[in-house]
């Protein structure tokens, strides 16, 4: 099975309601899960000093936006939020920025894939939420879209 093969099975699966598929081969197995709501709901930590870790970087978090607002761009995916294509490289957005619908805004790396997050709409960027490099949470803010007028 080559790669265009695969890439093609797992755009077709995005697309689809599926939450699992397996397929095979020959010696190649390829299977595609989705995440869902129940498997990304955090589990309750009773040890006082793992509640102490977990409090440390919530507490890091500079703004808190309101969850159910169409002007914030939320974390598809659980991973690592990257603001530029490598290190060192210019951000794709800045705070102040216009961007487009569909302009790339940043990058998850989840299980050692890179996923280009793009705009779902055109407006311009008011913050940027969360720091390169840094551990986020599928539903997680990433950006805020200025109101418009």
């Amino acid at each position: 099975m080559d790669i265009e093969k695969i890439f093609s099975i797992m755009e077709r699966a995005e697309k689809s309601s599926f939450s699992k598929i397996e397929i095979q081969s020959g010696d190649v197995k390829v299977c595609l899960e989705r995440q869902t709501a129940a498997a990304v709901a955090p589990v309750p930590v009773t040890l006082q000093a793992a509640e102490e870790t977990v409090k440390a970087p919530l507490a890091a978090k500079e703004k808190k936006p309101e969850p159910h607002n169409d002007d914030i761009l939320l974390a598809p995916i659980s991973g690592v939020f990257y603001v530029a294509k490598e290190p060192g490289a210019e951000p794709f957005v800045k705070e102040g920025q216009h961007v487009r619908k569909g302009d790339p805004v940043c990058i998850i790396e989840a299980m050692k894939m890179m996923n280009e997050i793009c705009a779902p709409k055109s407006g311009v960027i008011e913050n940027v939420f969360v720091k390169d490099s840094h551990a986020i949470s599928a539903g997680d803010a990433l950006f805020a879209y200025a109101k418009e007028n």
